[in-house]
């Protein structure tokens, strides 16, 4: 039964928490320690609270543990000389694309996650980075308006 605040139960709490790691309702329920598991964790798995909250931890634990696992081992895939060669170039295409993507995007969430006060702060940076590119340019200086060589 959940809690009047609508806060998880210390044992669906722990229900949730097997879940993460195993994806399967009857052996969670089981070991979170329900009787009848096989009903409970099917129970469980209706309830808009609890799918939500199993969905919010495998989110983190792909964004934290999966994001580590991924990129250490296409590392080890891109940097093995004895490696075929095929592996290793998908490798390193893939961890060019990451850094490239972090460095180019600079965000934090993809467009379609952002908030609209978000979108338009990323519209302005991106016409304010712009109008950067466009300006003229001597040597790696900018040239500003009314200098002496106007």
């Amino acid at each position: 039964m959940p809690l009047k605040s609508g806060r998880l139960t210390s044992q669906e709490s722990a229900f949730v928490g097997h879940m993460v790691r195993i994806n399967d309702p009857t052996a969670a329920a089981q070991l979170a320690g329900y009787r009848q598991p096989s009903n409970r964790g099917g129970d469980l798995m209706r309830r808009p609270a609890v799918v939500a909250e199993v969905q919010a931890r495998v989110t983190h634990r792909l964004r934290t543990e999966g994001y580590e696992v991924g990129v250490g081992t296409l590392i080890e895939i891109a940097g093995d000389k004895a490696a075929p060669k095929a592996p290793r170039v998908m490798a390193a295409k893939a961890l060019v694309e990451l850094s490239a993507g972090t460095e180019q995007d600079g965000q934090a969430k993809p467009l379609h996650e952002m908030s609209r006060s978000e979108l338009q702060q990323a519209a302005e940076d991106a016409k304010q980075y712009l109008a950067e590119l466009e300006a003229p340019m001597i040597e790696g200086d900018v040239v500003s308006p009314g200098s002496v060589f106007d």
